[in-house]
């Protein structure tokens, strides 16, 4: 072969294809520059308000914790899918060649990434006459992010280790997404054990009431947190070497430390998934080809629909677990918040009018992160053309897909606002606001599939391409955010010219329930009677 890496090569190119589509390739496209447009922004402000210490660890954190969201999101479906297994089994390659590979090809994107949104970082630092720091981040950032990569990787190999043990693939994704949240709050765990100050001075530096207290507040907490990350056990040495002017002995030996542990780390990963690759494989192709789906009599025209989108969902665990994602993300992410609140660690005041109203529409942006309305058509895959010559009702089979992705939203929401009132906060004000949001998820839903049904992403090869690696996700947040923010905007101008906290959320109720039934309406009279005439 022509290529150095072959396997590495080969899967690049298998787990980073690009989109056939050219108006998906542009969204892409627009999509990262947008991103990187707002992390250089964020760049800029942090290198007028903070010294160039500071500088050096918000660039840090924020490559770190860009290069661990990426993994974490990019693992499932690169380094521990066996998409490759049927091809690979039975040619003559060592399986520990196979997972080097693997790994190699998942690590080099995300990193490469990294060290593009750190371009912006190094020239102001050349500008500032700091060649010594830009050095430094040359030398260190790369490093630091191989070695985060590898040490989450580590964790999720001795899960993968025994993936064959695990009686379904959901039972599987879920494990892994465990165990990156429990990485996660562990490490929140050693900053709270080890910090001096409390996280409560962090936050009651911060005052919002003009731009010059704000841009001053910034600035104290960039502080706060330099002089705080000090203090941590082995992090505060590496931050203090790597910020510093100089260069030292220490500092290299950090590089040198960090390289061996990186090493040992690969060497690990590569055993953990290679000594079980044969049997997990088997596991994988298995338990994603068996079928489980069942088919009900009901004499309904409606219960036929939704039995077809739930076979959709039921196709893939991939897709299953993207709806148990839906259910459980809400709600663990409020209980942990909420529980923070109370033990002290966030000072918010909870009494005042805007708790409830912040809480209510943290929860909606929650519920629409998961997005399971934004690619529903494209899920189908090679069967949605198949709805097009049989005699479906294009208009049903929407509404079953809002149906489907509106009941998960819900349940998410109401057993949130459970979570809320057993901890004391629920109230009148609060249970009309979860009801506000209810029907506000369900316009959200009522509009985001509406650019897939026109253009669905259908020629995919593994079931993460046509959700969390389709550019329609980000058209269909487009489509069902703008109605969203108008009426969050709408009801904080309402409290902001002095209608009462319980007047203004009554008003923004019935504005709600208005904008639903009038979606419903123009989608069931005008927008799908002009799509069945042309």
């Amino acid at each position: 072969m022509k290529h150095k890496f072959p396997l590495t090569t080969f899967f690049i190119s298998s787990f980073y294809s690009r989109p056939k589509q050219t108006m998906l390739q542009v969204v892409l496209i627009i999509a990262f520059i947008y991103l990187y447009i707002q992390l250089t922004a964020a760049n800029v402000a942090i290198y007028f308000l903070g010294d160039i210490q500071e500088y050096m660890l918000y660039n840090l954190v924020i490559s770190n914790i860009l290069v661990f969201s990426l993994i974490s999101y990019l693992s499932i479906s690169t380094v521990f899918h066996y998409h490759e297994f049927d091809m690979m089994a039975s040619l003559p390659i060592k399986p520990e060649r196979i997972v080097a590979s693997k790994v190699c090809s998942s690590l080099i994107v995300p990193i490469c990434i990294s060290i593009v949104t750190q371009i912006p970082t190094l020239l102001f630092i050349v500008i500032s006459m700091e060649f010594v720091e830009a050095v430094k981040l040359l030398l260190f950032l790369p490093i630091s992010n191989l070695f985060t990569t590898l040490l989450l990787l580590f964790i999720l190999s001795v899960i993968n280790r025994f993936r064959h043990r695990f009686v379904s693939k959901v039972m599987y994704l879920f494990s892994n997404i465990l165990a990156v949240s429990l990485v996660m709050i562990a490490f929140a765990v050693f900053v709270k054990q080890n910090l001096r100050e409390g996280m409560g001075l962090l936050f009651s530096e911060i005052e919002l009431s003009s731009i010059s207290e704000l841009k001053g507040s910034i600035s104290i907490l960039l502080n706060l947190m330099y002089e705080t990350n000090l203090h941590l056990p082995f992090i505060g040495t590496i931050i203090r070497e790597f910020t510093s002017s100089s260069f030292s002995w220490m500092f290299f030996f950090l590089i040198g430390l960090l390289i061996i542990i990186s090493s040992l780390l690969f060497f690990l990963i590569t055993k953990n998934i290679a000594i079980n690759y044969f049997i997990n494989g088997h596991t994988d192709i298995s338990q994603t080809s068996r079928k489980k789906s069942r088919m009900y009599n009901i004499k309904s025209e409606w219960g036929y629909y939704l039995q077809r989108e739930l076979w959709v969902i039921q196709s893939k665990a991939y897709f299953k677990m993207q709806i148990v994602l839906g259910l459980l993300f809400p709600p663990v992410i409020s209980f942990i918040l909420l529980i923070t609140i109370q033990t002290g660690w966030l000072l918010l005041d909870t009494e005042s009018v805007y708790f409830g109203k912040y809480f209510a529409y943290a929860l909606l942006l929650l519920s629409c992160m998961n997005n399971n309305s934004g690619t529903p058509y494209s899920r189908e895959g090679k069967y949605f053309y198949l709805s097009n010559y049989l005699p479906f009702n294009p208009r049903t089979i929407f509404f079953s897909k809002v149906i489907v992705a509106s009941a998960t939203s819900m349940i998410a929401i109401i057993t949130s606002f459970l979570v809320y009132s057993l901890l004391g906060y629920m109230n009148m004000d609060s249970f009309m606001m979860m009801l506000i949001v209810l029907f506000l998820v369900t316009c959200y839903n009522l509009l985001a599939p509406i650019y897939d049904m026109k253009n669905p992403s259908t020629e995919w090869g593994n079931p993460s391409e046509a959700v969390k690696s389709n550019p329609n996700v980000l058209v269909s947040l487009c489509y069902g955010v703008p109605v969203i923010i108008l009426i969050v905007l709408i009801h904080f101008v309402f409290l902001l010219l002095g209608i009462s906290s319980f007047w203004s959320t009554v008003l923004i109720l019935m504005l709600s329930v208005f904008f639903t039934f009038a979606l419903i309406h123009w989608l069931s009279k005008t927008f799908f009677r002009s799509r069945i005439a042309s």
